[in-house]
């Protein structure tokens, strides 16, 4: 089953396949939510403390699958929900995969600018390799239209009304996973040293 989740991601990934093709399987979804979460961790990590990065990791998952529910049961279509959630992780794994070694390239330049804003207005310092900045932006692009694609083909909706579905998903869990990181930085962030008493 595993080989076969595979064959029908890649396939997906190419858009020759949709979430209809991916093998039903709620023990499937125990293995690739997973794997997505260490995936995103091991983006996040790279630039954020690791409670903020697992925090995340983890509201990234949870909101894919809480936007895809509440999608498919808008359209009244909640039963394709297993096979077009893991179609989602699956894909979206396998892409963030991709991206995490890219990223490794702009994560030193990224936390020097979040150090010293400043040098947004110095860009000739700040210089992004623009190779990796190029990469990472066409893995977002194409997860982004495979995510469109999904939702479409799941909804039974057309191309505009599935893209109106992926920058919702996009956007709603952008806003979870900010919200859960800045929770995880209150909560685990280092702490003032207590104060001393005359």
């Amino acid at each position: 089953m595993f080989s076969q989740a595979l064959m029908v991601s890649l396939r997906i990934l190419a858009f020759r396949a949709g979430p209809q093709d991916f093998p039903y399987s709620p023990q499937l979804t125990q293995v690739i939510a997973p794997l997505a979460v260490a995936a995103n961790y091991l983006v996040f990590s790279q630039v954020l403390p690791v409670a903020m990065s697992l925090a995340m990791a983890l509201t990234a998952v949870a909101g894919i699958a809480l936007v895809t529910r509440g999608l498919l049961r808008a359209r009244q279509v909640e039963a394709r929900f297993n096979q077009t959630l893991n179609a989602l992780l699956a894909t979206t794994t396998l892409l963030t995969l991709l991206l995490i070694p890219t990223f490794a390239q702009l994560a030193p330049k990224l936390q020097e600018l979040a150090q010293n804003p400043g040098l947004m207005n110095n860009p000739e310092v700040l210089q992004l390799p623009q190779g990796a900045a190029f990469l990472m932006n066409l893995l977002n692009v194409w997860n982004f239209a495979v995510t469109t694609s999904i939702f479409r083909q799941a909804a039974n909706a057309r191309l505009g009304l599935g893209l109106l579905f992926a920058v919702c998903a996009a956007l709603s869990v952008a806003f979870l996973v900010i919200v859960s990181g800045s929770f995880a930085a209150v909560l685990f962030g280092p702490h003032p040293p207590p104060a001393v008493g005359p």
